[in-house]
């Protein structure tokens, strides 16, 4: 149905197209027959109530009947040229090529990097009218994404990419191994085509919140943020309940100067998961930078209560910045 109604959109275009040539061809003898019947003179007289004035020469540009014939026989071939293609197109279907946008985006925030998901079936379902193509190496390829996932979770990512490649290259439609992939070069500071591979992976299952996710971290780590600000409100539309694109969304919107817009997300992901210790810190910047240092405190808390061995570093840090907040508060600072 798509591509009948861009042949029929093309054919009127194009018979529209010929009749406007068609007019305008039509115009410069009708402006001379006009001039030389007197037909000009009589309406102005009608107008001014004076007698009938005599008809005008053949306008004042010498050869007039010439330039006025040399235009009517270009725009009527341009008319005719239409006329044609306009017989043609409706003869033929034209193929309706999807709308593409130009990804636009803005910069990451700062998250550790999920793992690669290891659903390698991350893929369209699609409705009864689509067939996709049969695979060989599905299970060749699934084994090769999970290889890839272990080379990832190890830190070898070069070697994951060259998995994930080679997946890609058995079964190009297997939107996991793009996601991973992409993963992957984020990994290694290749954020460019890493937007590549979660466009990809996109193009095939664009209901993941995860990839959504993983693109706008990406596209924040290229200084894109506004971009990525509206990866993570696609991925909330599949999924309202995704802490981690709440919390991300605050991150933006804090780096974009807008604070209060910032906590209300980070509050939706506290609320949403009471665990994720990444967003009572945010929260807790967002709270000090509005002034309200008592509340920093209590989310600073939160978070270092929460913090794993591998935050252990930041935690402490944070607890030193605690203590430094509480003495000033004291000192009535």
């Amino acid at each position: 149905m798509a591509s009948e109604f861009s042949a029929t959109g093309r054919t009127v275009w194009y018979w529209n197209r010929a009749a406007a040539y068609a007019v305008i061809a039509a115009l410069p003898p009708i402006v001379i027959l006009a001039v030389e019947s007197g037909t000009l003179a009589r309406i102005r007289a009608i107008i001014t109530g004076t007698n009938v004035a005599p008809p005008l020469p053949l306008l004042f540009i010498p050869g007039a009947a010439n330039i006025s014939l040399a235009w009517a026989i270009f725009f009527v071939a341009l008319a005719v040229v239409y006329t044609r293609d306009a017989g043609t197109e409706s003869d033929e279907q034209v193929e309706q090529r999807p709308f593409e946008k130009d990804s636009v985006a803005e910069r990451e925030p700062e998250l550790a990097m999920a793992a690669p998901r290891a659903e390698a079936e991350r893929e369209p379902k699609g409705g009864d009218d689509v067939a996709l193509p049969a695979v060989k190496n599905v299970a060749e390829a699934k084994a090769l994404l999970d290889k890839g996932n272990e080379l990832y979770t190890m830190g070898h990512y070069e070697q994951a990419v060259a998995h994930f490649d080679e997946a890609i290259r058995l079964h190009p439609r297997l939107a996991g191994a793009w996601a991973a992939k992409g993963l992957a070069c984020s990994a290694l500071g290749r954020d460019q085509e890493a937007i590549r591979c979660y466009d990809e992976s996109l193009r095939i299952n664009p209901r993941d919140a995860a990839v959504w996710d993983d693109k706008g971290n990406s596209l924040f780590a290229l200084g894109r943020l506004e971009g990525a600000l509206n990866c993570f409100n696609e991925a909330l539309i599949v999924n309202p309940r995704d802490e981690r694109a709440w919390y991300n969304m605050g991150i933006c919107l804090a780096n974009l100067g807008r604070p209060e817009e910032a906590l209300a997300r980070c509050n939706k992901a506290t609320d949403l998961d009471p665990s994720f210790a990444a967003a009572w810190q945010a929260k807790a910047l967002v709270l000090e930078r509005l002034s309200r240092t008592r509340d920093a405190i209590a989310a600073y808390k939160q978070f270092i209560s929460l913090a794993s061995e591998s935050d252990a570093a930041s935690a402490e840090k944070v607890r030193q910045h605690v203590s430094e907040l509480e003495a000033a508060m004291q000192r009535g600072v």
